[in-house]
């Protein structure tokens, strides 16, 4: 992509585009997560200073993600959400977004990972793509019907 990307953290600003990116997306819409549902949980987010970043490109915020430096398993990363509004998707935004998250939860440990659902090819691609392994699956873990694959990524030795 020509135009910077700038990646800061989310702001409670922020969390209005964030939300909407999340409501115009079918993915959200199967796990009932509408703009108010998105923004409640976000700004819940913020004021617990949980780790999200916003991706944009002049003042707009075009994605976000949400992870966790110790979220799995104490000694790994988790990635939670991440987003790219539509008209961005394809121009390496979640990339980067995924490029800066990974960079700091291997500063913490040596493994990262995320689920994905089962119906959601393009992400399945996206993530392998990326170097990370389907290494489990968990069915009806959030929603009856819908089985979360466990992906991971390692990086570095294994601390023992």
């Amino acid at each position: 992509m020509d135009t910077p990307v700038i990646i800061s953290p989310l702001s409670s600003f922020d969390v209005s585009p964030a939300a909407e990116i999340i409501a115009k997306n079918k993915l959200w819409q199967r796990y009932d997560t509408d703009y108010d549902r998105a923004y409640s949980i976000l700004m819940e987010a913020i004021k617990e200073e949980r780790t999200i970043y916003s991706a944009r490109i002049f003042e707009q915020v075009v994605g976000f993600v949400w992870f966790d430096l110790q979220g799995t398993f104490y000694h790994s990363g988790y990635i939670r959400w991440i987003a790219v509004h539509p008209d961005f998707q394809g121009k390496s935004v979640g990339k980067m977004l995924m490029q800066f998250a990974e960079d700091k939860i291997f500063q913490k440990g040596t493994n990262v990972f995320l689920l994905v659902s089962d119906f959601n090819t393009e992400a399945q691609a996206f993530y392998q793509k990326l170097g990370y392994k389907k290494i489990g699956e968990l069915k009806d873990y959030y929603k009856r019907g819908i089985t979360e694959f466990i992906y991971r990524k390692s990086q570095g030795p294994i601390v023992p």
